[in-house]
C-alpha cells in the first residue's frame, strides 16, 4: 500500500463487486467471498471473466442463488462435469442454461440422449411444452443435426416423433426408419413431414396481410395460379421474396427481371437458374445494385465480372464496410454469411470481384500465402473479414483494420492475442474516442499519460485508462471512490490481492 487510505467514503458495493469479480488476478478466496457476501452484484461480474477457478466452480454449484448457477452453466469455459451436474438442477432455468451456448464444448452423445428422455416428459407445472424444450435444446446446440439425428433413434417414441416433424433434417437412412417406424404417432407424423415438404402452395395459403406466414408461403413451391396472383398484385416486397423461390417457371422469372423496381431485379439476380442472356442483361442493368447482386452468379465467368461496375456498398449484409455512419443493428443478414467450402474460398480469393473475396476470406482455413495476399487487398470487407476469421491474421493488418474500420466487430478485433500492442500510446491524442482507448493496452505506455486520460472527455476512454496496469497506484485507489470508474478500477489486474481483501472490508462494515 502507498498510505493512501481506501474509499474514505461509503462505496456503492454493486459496481466494486462486480469489477472485483472480474478482475484476472482475483484469488479463489477473494471470488468466493464475493459470491457469499455479495451474490447478485458478484453474478454480473463473473459473467465477464475468461476463467472461473475450480473451487469457484464448486461453491457456485452449490449456490442457493438461482442466478449465481445461471452464470455459471452459461459460462464458456465451464468444467464439462460441473455442466453436467447442472443439468440435474432442481430449477428448469438453471438447466436449460446448461443446454449449451456458443463457445461451451459440445454434450456428448449420451448425455444428449439422456437430456431427450427428460424432455420427452417434462413436469405438468413447467411452462413449457416436450417440443418447446427440444427446440431450446436444438437452439443451444446451434442447431447441430447431430441432435436431430439422436432424436431419430431414440428409443421414446415421443422424441422419434419430435424427429419425424424435421424430417427435412435428418440423414435418409433416418427417414427412412422414422416412415417405417413401429409406432403409428411417429409414422403418422413423417409421412405428414413428406406430404409438407411435397404441397404446393394455392392462392387460398396465402394470408391476406404481411406476416410471417405471408412469408413462409412464398418461399414453398407455388403453384401458376399463387405465381399469377403475386405477379399481378403489384406487391414489390412479395415480388421480391418470390423473386429467388426456385419453383417460379421461367417466363414468370423473366417478367420479373424486365420488373420497373430494381429491388425486384436485383433478387432474380442470385437464381442459379438463368440464362447466359439473363445473366448478360443483369450484368449491363442501369441499376447498380442489380449489376452487384448478380456480379458474383457462378454462371458468369472472370472475365465478365471484371466487365461489371458495381457498388459493395449496395450488397445486403455487406455494404456496411467502409460507412462510419453504418450500425450493427441496421445491418440484414447476408445470404452468403456461412462460411465457404476451403476449394471454393481458394477460387474466390482469386477473383476480381471483392464481393466473392470477402466469401473467401470468411474461412479459418485459408493457407499462409492466401492469408498474405487478401491481408493486402485493396477492399476493406475483404481485410476486415480476413482480420475477424482468421486466426493466423496478421498483427499489422488487425491494427489497420480497427482504425479503418467503424462497425461491427471493431472492438473484437483488439482483443485477438495476436493484436499488437506494442506502441498504441501513440494513439493518445486521436480524435477517434476508440482510438485512444488502445492505449491501455501498451505495457509501455507512459503511467502519467495513463493517468491523463482517465479525465478524457470520452467516457469509454476514461474507463479504458481505469482498468489499464500502467495506471499509477494513487490514482487508481482513488478512482474505487468515483462513482463512474470504480467498477473499471476494481476490474484492474494491478490492484493487489490485499487491496481487494481491504475494499470487500469496507463494503461489508458499509
Amino acid at each position: 500500500m502507498t498510505g493512501t487510505a481506501l474509499l474514505d467514503r461509503p462505496p456503492s458495493p454493486a459496481p466494486l463487486v462486480r469489477g472485483l469479480a472480474r478482475n484476472p488476478t482475483a484469488s479463489a478466496d477473494v471470488l468466493l467471498r464475493l459470491v457469499e457476501t455479495w451474490p447478485e452484484d458478484a453474478c454480473e461480474g463473473l459473467r465477464g471473466r475468461r476463467e472461473l477457478p475450480p473451487p469457484l466452480q464448486d461453491a457456485m454449484l452449490r449456490h442457493p442463488s438461482t442466478r449465481i448457477r445461471v452464470a455459471l452453466a452459461s459460462h464458456p469455459h465451464v468444467d464439462p462435469l460441473v455442466r453436467a451436474k447442472l443439468l440435474g438442477d432442481a430449477d428448469w432455468w438453471v438447466r436449460m442454461r446448461a443446454f449449451g451456448r456458443p463457445g461451451q464444448e459440445a454434450l456428448p452423445d449420451d448425455v444428449l440422449v439422456g437430456l431427450l428422455t427428460e424432455l420427452d416428459s417434462p413436469p405438468s407445472d413447467l411452462p413449457f411444452s416436450r417440443e418447446e424444450l427440444i427446440g431450446e435444446l436444438r437452439a443451444a446446440t446451434g442447431y447441430d443435426q447431430r441432435l436431430v439425428r439422436l432424436a431419430a433413434a431414440h428409443h421414446r417414441p415421443g422424441v422419434r416423433r419430435f424427429a419425424a416433424g424435421l424430417l427435412d433434417q435428418v440423414d435418409e437412412r433416418s427417414r427412412q426408419a422414422l416412415l417405417e417406424d413401429a409406432v403409428p404417432e411417429v409414422r403418422a407424423a413423417a409421412t405428414a413431414a413428406v406430404a409438407r415438404e411435397q404441397q404446393v402452395m394455392e392462392p387460398a395459403d396465402l394470408p391476406d396481410q404481411h406476416s410471417h406466414g405471408f412469408w413462409y408461403v412464398l418461399q414453398r413451391p407455388l403453384s401458376r395460379a399463387l405465381v399469377d396472383q403475386v405477379l399481378a398484385s403489384g406487391d414489390v416486397a412479395a415480388l421480391r421474396v418470390m423473386g429467388r423461390n426456385a419453383s417460379v417457371p421461367p417466363d414468370a422469372v423473366e417478367r420479373l427481371l424486365r420488373h420497373s423496381e430494381p429491388s425486384v431485379r436485383q433478387a432474380v439476380g442470385g437464381r442459379l437458374d438463368l440464362t447466359g442472356d439473363q445473366l448478360l442483361t443483369l450484368a449491363a442493368d442501369p441499376a447498380v445494385e442489380v449489376r452487384t447482386e448478380v456480379s458474383t452468379h457462378p454462371g458468369l465467368t472472370e472475365e465478365q465480372r471484371a466487365g461489371i461496375r458495381i457498388d459493395v456498398t449496395t450488397a445486403p449484409g455487406d455494404g456496411h464496410f467502409g460507412l462510419a455512419a453504418a450500425r450493427c443493428r441496421e445491418i440484414p443478414p447476408s445470404a452468403d454469411a456461412a462460411v465457404p467450402a476451403l476449394a471454393d474460398a481458394l477460387r474466390w480469393a482469386r477473383s476480381v470481384n471483392p464481393l466473392l473475396r470477402r466469401r473467401a476470406a470468411r474461412n479459418a482455413e485459408l493457407p499462409a500465402q492466401v492469408v498474405t495476399v487478401l491481408a493486402d487487398d485493396p477492399d476493406l470487407g475483404v481485410r476486415v473479414l480476413l482480420a475477424q476469421q482468421h486466426p493466423a491474421a496478421p498483427p499489422a493488418l488487425l491494427l489497420r483494420c480497427y482504425l479503418e474500420y467503424h462497425c461491427c466487430g471493431r472492438d473484437r478485433l483488439s482483443q485477438l492475442p495476436q493484436f499488437p500492442v506494442e506502441g498504441l500510446a501513440r494513439f493518445a491524442d486521436d480524435p477517434d474516442p476508440a482510438v485512444r482507448r488502445l492505449v491501455a493496452l501498451d505495457p509501455r505506455a507512459d503511467p502519467e499519460l495513463v493517468e491523463r486520460l482517465t479525465t478524457d472527455p470520452d467516457a469509454t476512454v476514461r474507463q479504458a485508462m481505469a482498468g489499464s496496469p500502467r495506471l499509477p497506484v494513487t490514482r487508481l485507489t482513488a478512482l474505487l471512490d468515483d462513482g463512474e470508474l470504480a467498477e473499471a478500477a476494481a476490474a484492474n489486474p494491478a490492484l493487489s490481492i490485499d487491496q481487494m481483501r481491504q475494499v470487500m472490508h469496507r463494503l461489508a462494515a458499509a
